[in-house]
């Protein structure tokens, strides 16, 4: 794991978005302990600014504090992932719902140009980019909410998504299905069918979590 830091913030919050960086992009898996002085060592700074990152991803439920033996990345487990679904079960289709009070032609346009990026990140198989744009199209519609609670509540949750991530079966198939699923969701906003959208939002929160479960059970039987 290469560790580079940027200016801009303070030591510790630096620390802190490049060790949650490597646990989203699953370079430091669920489970793995966090070494206050190998970290240090790799990003050459003291234990100091290390300690106070880890209490803050501790914070953000991305890693956890196990007595007398140190910080690990959280680990996953099936109601670890049947807890967050529950969760994303409610809150993306109430969000998708909301958000069609903002509903415009620019909004739409703006849709349909990260729909149009997803499809040719799908046909250059450059799966990483399809992902970042699949984030940003749901962002998009937590933004629209214009809910400050909901806004902060997705940017917490959307960070346990990544960790889910890392166990993910993608396939060739999968981002295809995928990319249906969101073009559903877009079809259903422009109409302003509430009906319509929260049907595809359901259907596209419950195929992940299944994917995500079917993987899950494929590791642990290995």
């Amino acid at each position: 794991m290469e560790l580079t830091l940027k200016n801009h913030l303070t030591l510790s919050e630096r620390t802190a978005r490049i060790v949650e960086r490597a646990i989203l992009s699953a370079s430091i898996k669920p489970g793995e302990r966090l070494i206050e002085t190998e970290l240090a060592k790799n990003l050459g700074i003291s234990k100091s600014p290390v300690r106070e990152a880890l209490k803050r991803l501790e914070g953000d439920g991305i890693v956890q504090l196990v007595p007398r033996k140190g910080y690990f990345v959280r680990d996953i487990d099936q109601k670890n992932i049947e807890d967050f679904f529950d969760v994303m079960f409610i809150l993306e289709p109430t969000s998708a719902v909301l958000s069609l009070k903002k509903k415009s032609e620019t909004v739409c346009r703006e849709i349909d140009e990260i729909l149009d990026n997803m499809d040719r990140c799908l046909r250059r198989k450059d799966c990483e980019s399809y992902r970042e744009l699949s984030d940003q199209f749901h962002g998009l519609f937590y933004s629209l909410t214009e809910n400050e609670w909901i806004i902060k509540i997705s940017q917490a949750l959307r960070k346990q998504a990544h960790m889910l991530r890392s166990l993910s079966l993608y396939t060739e198939d999968r981002f295809l299905h995928s990319l249906e699923e969101h073009q559903a969701i877009a079809d259903a906003f422009r109409k302003g069918d509430k009906r319509l959208l929260e049907k595809a939002v359901k259907n596209h929160v419950i195929t992940i979590k299944n994917n995500i479960l079917q993987s899950y059970a494929v590791r642990n039987s290995l």
